[in-house]
């Protein structure tokens, strides 16, 4: 579909009213909520990621392309902007998520102007969302403490910076991963049926914008209903068996509806299909030098467990340091370090917590790593691997960076004393006593 080459868009500013506008709005939308507003710090933070935003948009739209966000980015354009002089956008029910995204930016374009600049704002907006979601999370996770770092730590990535601030899927992915994520919390905390339809229309809107996200959004909505209502201890045995035939019902129903959706696949055709996709893009990309190309192995159970495990720390941690050969390379270890550290930060303070806290850090864990495996599958070299990293970063931001500062709280009373570390005195007690260990956690 995408072989016309790199698109270079005509410069015409009359067009872009409505991306200054919206850039206008980003930095507004965020004094929308009290409890952000409230707080400078935070407000600060985000608008400090978003001025990096825009400015990436700008210079997309105004001077050229930088580094990573050429390609699709401007071949999406071409095709929004086509889609936008249709009469009748063609959806195709649902069946093609990129014909999704296109049409849905296409409709944008026709009632305000196809404009590049617009549609990178479209998705810095996306972004800016995705910062509130995060700041309501640390709310629900009594992580309010490390609410800016995490705002930072999310929004500052530079690759993740790039394909947020351009026409690409990636920002809007992000933002319906977040908020799936909250509404299963918000499930969990305290049920409800507008939060199960919430949730359910979040799911579905991350389903629609890439195909490997339709298997993926089945997978979170059952996970999240078994963890969200089973997973409650409160309530009588009686109680507890109603809710677990109510699940297992909406179980049932969310596979029947992804069956006739063609969203859902059985193990046996998850593994064909992702045979068949590696084999033909190995062969296709062999003399690519960020290419590292394992087959998958579907002759034994062993085989299969061991080529995955092979696959995703691959698509995790590569490149490694015999690898590097240019900046780029450098720049992907360095980010591939980084997400070394968050994920064992996320690890070690899952095995530190117990009680609720400790349940929510396995259920954003579990979560994190299937959405990751789901993308190594689909992954054959590390170029490709840093956009796809950028959907469940968020994720693992919020599960890494309060333990990594924690520790570096510990390494500053090492280092400096106790008074040297004092500006992280309150942010240890980030999390309230566990009502059956009376320890704090």
């Amino acid at each position: 579909m995408f072989d016309e080459g790199v698109y270079h868009p005509p410069l015409n500013m009359s067009q872009d009213w409505a991306g200054w506008v919206l850039m206008l709005f980003s930095f507004g939308i965020v004094l929308m909520w009290k409890s952000i507003r409230d707080d400078t710090k935070v407000v600060y933070a985000i608008w400090f990621c978003l001025c990096i935003h825009h400015v990436v948009a700008l210079w997309n739209a105004y001077v050229g392309h930088v580094i990573g966000a050429e390609g699709d980015a401007r071949t999406f354009q071409f095709y929004a902007a086509k889609s936008s002089a249709l009469l009748t956008p063609e959806w195709v029910a649902l069946g093609n998520p990129t014909l999704v995204y296109l049409n849905s930016l296409g409709i944008f374009y026709r009632a305000f102007g196809a404009s590049f600049f617009s549609g990178g704002e479209l998705s810095v907006l996306a972004f800016t969302l995705s910062c509130v979601v995060l700041v309501k999370l640390t709310e629900l996770l009594d992580l309010r403490h490390f609410c800016v770092g995490a705002v930072l730590f999310f929004g500052l990535l530079p690759s993740a910076v790039i394909f947020r601030s351009v026409t690409l899927r990636e920002s809007w992915q992000a933002l319906f991963l977040l908020l799936t994520v909250y509404w299963i919390i918000r499930l969990r905390r305290r049920p409800g049926k507008l939060i199960f339809l919430f949730m359910l229309m979040s799911s579905f809107c991350m389903a629609s914008l890439h195909g490997g996200l339709r298997g993926y959004a089945v997978y979170l909505i059952l996970i999240g209903i078994y963890w969200g209502l089973l997973g409650r201890k409160k309530g009588t045995i009686r109680a507890r068996f109603v809710r677990f035939l109510f699940i297992g019902l909406i179980a049932v129903g969310v596979i029947m509806l992804a069956q006739k959706m063609g969203w859902y696949v059985t193990p046996e055709q998850g593994l064909e299909r992702v045979d068949g996709f590696r084999k033909e893009a190995v062969t296709v990309a062999f003399e690519g030098r960020a290419t590292y190309g394992v087959a998958l192995d579907t002759s034994s159970v062993l085989g299969i467990v061991t080529s995955t495990t092979v696959i995703f720390v691959q698509y995790m941690f590569a490149p490694f340091p015999w690898q590097i050969e240019n900046v780029k390379d450098a720049y992907a270890l360095l980010e591939s370090m980084l997400r070394f550290v968050l994920l064992f930060s996320a690890v070690y303070s899952w095995r530190r917590f117990s009680g609720e806290v400790r349940s929510y850090y396995g259920f954003l864990i579990i979560i994190f790593l299937g959405l990751e495996l789901m993308w190594a599958l689909g992954t054959i070299n590390w170029g490709t691997s840093t956009r796809h990293h950028v959907p469940g970063y968020s994720v693992i931001v919020l599960l890494g960076v309060p333990g990594l500062f924690l520790f570096m709280r510990n390494i500053h009373i090492v280092l400096f004393g106790r008074r040297k570390a004092i500006i992280f005195q309150d942010r240890g007690n980030f999390v309230k006593p566990d009502s059956e260990t009376n320890e704090m956690l």
